[in-house]
């Protein structure tokens, strides 16, 4: 494929007026989730990375960590809750040092849409 080809191929693809947030899980969160009542002593950290949430997010028109700063306590509860519903089970301590504990944190400033159709959001 010539490089006009790929070009003209690249550009079919929309972006969107998003950053995308991605959240892994590091050490921290790996021994939090062991330490459940059905904790898995065998888990591995890459298991858990495996599948990691990306967060889609505002363009933004500030630093990324000022922005995370603000807005760290909702995705760490989330990510809590998404392993653990009980939230009596969950850490104590969810200030942003321990949200860095737990999770690497990459920034995408460029989200491409490679989806058709209308996006669905699920309003459980």
């Amino acid at each position: 494929m010539s490089n006009t080809e790929r070009n003209t191929v690249n550009t079919e693809f929309p972006t969107i007026n998003r950053s995308a947030l991605v959240l892994e899980p590091v050490e921290g969160f790996l021994e939090w989730a062991r330490s459940g009542p059905e904790g898995d002593s065998g888990l591995a950290v890459d298991e858990l990375r495996d599948d990691s949430t990306a967060y889609l997010i505002p363009e933004l028109d500030t630093e990324p960590e000022k922005w995370l700063k603000r807005h760290y306590a909702a995705m760490f509860e989330h990510e809590l809750w998404s392993w653990c519903t009980d939230e009596t089970l969950w850490p104590e301590d969810r200030s942003y040092r321990a949200f860095k504990r737990f999770f690497r944190v990459r920034f995408c400033s460029v989200v491409v849409d490679m989806g058709r159709g209308r996006i669905a959001r699920d309003t459980e």
